[in-house]
């Protein structure tokens, strides 16, 4: 494991401001490679702490909160949170920074904002890395449920900013593990440890205890608005390498046939596509991150001498 030291980081997006942090895995002032980090719906920058001392030396890695995520501010009313919204945001904070070449690896509902970035914004992009997201094809979601989302977007505005229900340390970590059960087993996906990791950038200290920090808002995604036929577009327009790292009980389980457009998609458009399937739930790159290492590290390095190659023929 290497040597990990993160700094804080801000950027100016013109409505506000993204916050983060940035690290060289192993130290160093000459990064081989750089990587932005971009985490799954309500957890933060933190989610990729236990994996990134797992990657190569000279790894730079920018992990930040997403507008109405961790320590981010939120979006203000009359707007709402969806994919392209974060990929816009992203996209400025990452300009904002001077980070014009990067891989894009992303969690959960992270994914899908790095694939849909990378399909509007390919001269930023040199590599994808989604960490349990495969959206199958057919999952598209009647008007019922954006009715839904619509309706949740609009109580979730009257809610008082900052103002909450007040949890004391277990308390807070309890509800993190909870919300966090994925399926109808009640299996642990995050752990009390994984869950400790994220609290620091998921809420903040008031007399008492904890109150969470995202924006009541960001609870609704209209991420199944984004699916279906231009689901498919999209990834099609990626050509640079993609890998895809899916766990075993996380929420890529439906039959292999609802995937197999996705992956041809993947297949015969990327530069080269490679999914790798590891024992665990949907947060296993938090929980066991030496289980999706191996993959992320072998992609890494692929890139990694890529570039080598490349200066080298420049001399």
């Amino acid at each position: 494991m290497a040597e990990v030291s993160w700094r804080p980081v801000s950027v100016d997006v013109g409505w506000g401001t993204l916050r983060g942090k940035i690290c060289t895995v192993g130290g160093g002032d000459t990064p081989t490679l750089r990587v932005v980090g971009v985490h799954g719906w309500l957890d933060n920058a933190n989610s990729f702490d236990t994996l990134v001392p797992l990657l190569p030396a000279g790894v730079e890695v920018l992990a930040l909160d997403l507008p109405g995520h961790g320590l981010s501010d939120h979006l203000p009313l009359g707007t709402h949170y969806n994919p392209f919204t974060y990929a816009f945001n992203l996209r400025a904070a990452v300009a904002g920074l001077d980070w014009t070449r990067f891989v894009a690896m992303g969690h959960s509902m992270g994914a899908a904002v790095v694939n849909y970035f990378t399909a509007l914004f390919p001269e930023f992009v040199e590599g994808v890395v989604n960490v349990d997201f495969l959206r199958p094809f057919h999952l598209q979601e009647p008007v019922d449920r954006w009715r839904t989302y619509a309706f949740d977007l609009f109580k979730y505005e009257q809610f008082e900013p900052g103002a909450g229900t007040v949890y004391s340390e277990a308390e807070a970590i309890d509800r993190l593990v909870a919300a966090r059960v994925i399926g109808n087993d009640d299996e642990v996906n995050v752990d009390r440890e994984a869950a400790q990791t994220l609290l620091p950038r998921s809420a903040r200290r008031v007399e008492g205890g904890y109150v969470w920090g995202h924006d009541p808002k960001a609870r609704t995604t209209f991420l199944t608005v984004f699916g279906g036929r231009n689901w498919i577009e999209a990834i099609a327009t990626i050509k640079c390498p993609v890998l895809a790292v899916v766990a075993t009980r996380g929420v890529c389980t439906m039959p292999e046939r609802f995937y197999t457009r996705v992956l041809e998609t993947y297949s015969a458009n990327a530069a080269r596509f490679s999914r790798e399937v590891v024992e665990g739930a949907h947060h296993v790159h938090l929980t066991h991150p030496e289980r999706v290492a191996p993959a992320v590290v072998r992609f890494l390095g692929d890139l990694q001498g890529r570039g080598r190659r490349a200066a080298r023929a420049r001399l």
